[in-house]
């Protein structure tokens, strides 16, 4: 056929590339975020961490009660079908839409010096936990991953996280009895309380 608008290649200015899908393996890596992989592995990581964990707490001799072993067993259940569904959705190359006053570029590649500086954050805060007391180990903690996130200067996210965290270890300890170390001159000053 030789008419106008037809040949060999199809309509008129398509091109071979415009007619013919992608193939199925290019389509299948396109649009994957390696942050998004990382944290699926994470979170799968996470889930199976708090199964076999769940497995190690002692049950007590009374079986006619929930045991202690099911809401662990139930949130790490939760937390491995939760990385399933955003693994397979990860791989289809789905993302979220982005919120309408959001001015997060969804393109942009992973930051991967905010995750190790967070990382690292997390790792003192479980190391100093115990040396410096709960209050000033999260003061710490929050104030780095607010400066690793972007936050400008670093006195109003210590003083957030201080004030946090004072709250929130004063309610845990005084009014819950749960323990938290709070280090000696916090446990001093809460003492008359």
């Amino acid at each position: 056929m030789t008419g106008p608008g037809a040949g060999r290649d199809g309509p008129a200015g398509a091109t071979r590339s415009d007619r013919e899908p992608a193939a199925p393996v290019a389509q299948e890596f396109r649009g994957r975020n390696t942050g998004e992989l990382v944290m699926t592995v994470a979170l799968g990581a996470l889930g199976v961490y708090l199964v076999l964990d769940a497995g190690t707490i002692a049950v007590p001799g009374s079986a006619n009660t929930v045991g202690p072993r099911f809401f662990p067993y139930l949130v790490g259940g939760l937390v491995i079908a939760t990385a399933l569904a955003l693994g397979y959705r990860v791989f289809r190359g789905d993302r979220g839409p982005a919120d309408e006053s959001e001015d997060v570029d969804p393109t942009a590649g992973t930051s991967w010096r905010a995750v190790g500086v967070i990382a690292v954050a997390f790792l003192a805060h479980a190391l100093l936990i115990n040396v410096v007391g709960w209050p000033l180990a999260v003061t710490l903690m929050f104030g780095t991953v607010a400066w690793a996130l972007g936050a400008r200067g670093i006195v109003r996210p210590l003083l957030a996280g201080g004030i946090t965290s004072i709250v929130v270890w004063v309610v845990f300890v005084k009014a819950l009895n749960v323990a938290l170390p709070g280090g000696t001159l916090l446990e001093w000053a809460t003492s008359w309380v």
